[in-house]
């Protein structure tokens, strides 16, 4: 079964970093993608395994500044190519469960607390961004609620640790698909608990898929980032708010 896994991003070491270092132990012929990360941050169960980043990784300071960027993020993870991959499994953060697959994928989405952050506080940016950003950031906000939205579209099963989480799911994405593993059990247990479901999960598709075949013979499509031709309406309309807050307000309002 050829299997990738999908990281949002690999600079430090988070309750994401563990999960990803697990998943690598429970899938060891796995490819791993992400958008980019630091050599060093790559865990002990993951040093025979190559790390595939996108071309983020190629951007100046993007390991320390990559909050600047993140308006970007959403646009990469849908560019990574996965056809030909039986089972995806995204280890989701922020962006990693909007991947897209082709039909005949399975793709599984392990959600993690960081996505509530876009819903019930303030999401992730710099510690002191200019004036220039602030005045867009509540923007972007909204921006990555609505990709949150449309691309836990995207995945076909939900597994997290959380019941806050299972909760989240059902409310924003309305979605009934969802599997909560208790970490109670311990970490040996959990582990062997999420590799069993993947499977149970994984020969679930299948019968389904086998299903959808024998019914209707239908093509697969070419994977397209589904998304991608908005960014440039989202930026056309956050510069025109800029222009507001800063040319037209000062060189028009304040000088009257």
């Amino acid at each position: 079964m050829k299997t990738a896994i999908i990281h949002d991003w690999l600079i430090n070491r988070a309750e994401e970093e563990q999960s990803l270092e697990s998943l690598c132990t429970l899938f060891p012929d796995a490819d791993v993608y992400t958008l980019f990360y630091k050599p060093e941050a790559i865990p002990a169960a993951m040093t025979a395994i190559t790390v595939r980043p996108s071309r983020l990784q190629k951007l100046p300071g993007i390991t320390k500044y990559y909050k600047y960027y993140m308006p970007l993020f959403p646009t990469m993870i849908e560019h990574i190519d996965l056809r030909g991959y039986d089972l995806v499994m995204s280890n989701n953060r922020y962006f990693a469960k909007g991947v897209l697959t082709q039909p005949e994928t399975c793709h599984i989405c392990l959600l993690h607390p960081s996505i509530l952050s876009f819903w019930q506080g303030p999401a992730p940016e710099p510690s002191k961004p200019p004036q220039s950003f602030r005045s867009v950031y509540p923007f972007l906000t909204s921006y990555y609620r609505i990709w949150d939205i449309v691309s836990s579209q995207r995945v076909d099963y939900f597994i997290t640790y959380s019941h806050l989480l299972e909760q989240h799911i059902i409310k924003y994405y309305r979605r009934n698909d969802i599997s909560v593993i208790d970490t109670a059990d311990g970490k040996d247990l959990c582990r062997q608990s999420l590799y069993d479901l993947c499977h149970q999960i994984m020969n679930t598709f299948r019968v389904r898929q086998d299903t959808i075949c024998q019914t209707h013979d239908i093509p697969s499509p070419q994977t397209h980032p589904a998304s991608s031709e908005h960014i440039l309406h989202f930026f056309v309309l956050v510069g025109a708010q800029y222009f507001y807050n800063t040319v037209f307000q000062e060189y028009f309002i304040d000088t009257h």
